[in-house]
C-alpha cells in the first residue's frame, strides 16, 4: 500500500472518529439543556401550586375580583399541563408571561384591602411564593446557561458543519426570559398607606 493511500485511509477514519466524537458532545449539550429545561418546569410547576394556594385564599377578601382570580388560576393549571419537552418552551413562556400580567393586576388590587395585612395564612402563603421565585431564578439561570453554551458549541468550527449536516437549529431553543413582575412577598403592602 502506497504512503497516499495510508495517509487518505488515516484521514478517513479521523474524519469518522472526530464525526461521532462531535456528535457525542451535541448530544451531551443536548442532554444537559433538556435536564436544565425540566428542572425549569418542574420548578414552575411548584410555583403554580403556592400560587393557587394564595390565590384562594385572596378569593376569601377579594370578593369583586373572583373572575380575574380564576383566570389566572385557569392560566397556573394551563401551563403545568404544558409537557416538560424542549419543544414547549415558546409555549409556557407566553403562558408565564400571561401569568405574570395577570398577577401583577391582583397585586395592585391587593392594595386596597387591608384585612389581607392580617390574615396569617395568606402571609405565609405569600412567603412561600417568595422562597420559591429564588428557586425559579436559579432554574431560569441554569437554563439561559446551558441553552448558550449549546448555541455557542453549535457555532464553533468543525461543529457547526455537523450540526448543519444533521439539521441542528439552535435558534429553535429560546431564552427563558420573562416580563419582570415585582417580587410577591411582603412587600405587596402600599408603603404610603400606612
Amino acid at each position: 500500500m502506497s504512503l497516499q493511500i495510508q495517509i487518505l485511509i488515516g484521514i478517513i477514519i479521523g474524519l469518522i472518529f472526530g464525526f461521532f466524537a462531535v456528535l457525542g458532545a451535541i448530544n451531551a449539550k443536548e442532554k444537559e439543556l433538556a435536564d436544565s429545561w425540566a428542572n425549569l418546569s418542574e420548578t414552575l410547576n411548584i410555583r403554580y401550586l403556592k400560587l393557587k394556594n394564595v390565590l384562594n385564599f385572596l378569593k376569601k377578601h377579594m370578593t369583586e375580583f373572583h373572575s380575574e382570580i380564576d383566570k389566572l388560576i385557569e392560566l397556573l393549571d394551563e401551563s403545568a399541563d404544558v409537557d416538560n419537552s424542549l419543544k414547549s418552551i415558546a409555549q409556557k413562556l407566553a403562558i408565564e408571561n400571561a401569568i405574570n400580567f395577570r398577577l401583577e393586576e391582583i397585586k395592585s388590587n391587593m392594595q386596597n384591602y387591608p384585612s389581607l395585612q392580617e390574615d396569617v395564612e395568606v402571609d405565609n402563603a405569600i412567603l412561600a411564593i417568595a422562597e420559591s421565585e429564588t428557586y425559579v431564578g436559579d432554574a431560569i439561570r441554569v437554563y439561559n446557561s446551558n441553552n448558550l453554551e449549546y448555541k455557542v458549541l453549535l457555532d464553533t468550527f468543525p461543529i457547526s458543519f455537523v450540526a448543519w449536516v444533521l439539521s441542528k437549529n439552535p435558534e429553535a431553543y429560546l431564552d427563558f426570559t420573562v416580563s419582570t413582575i415585582e417580587e410577591f412577598d411582603e412587600s405587596y403592602i402600599d408603603e404610603d398607606e400606612i
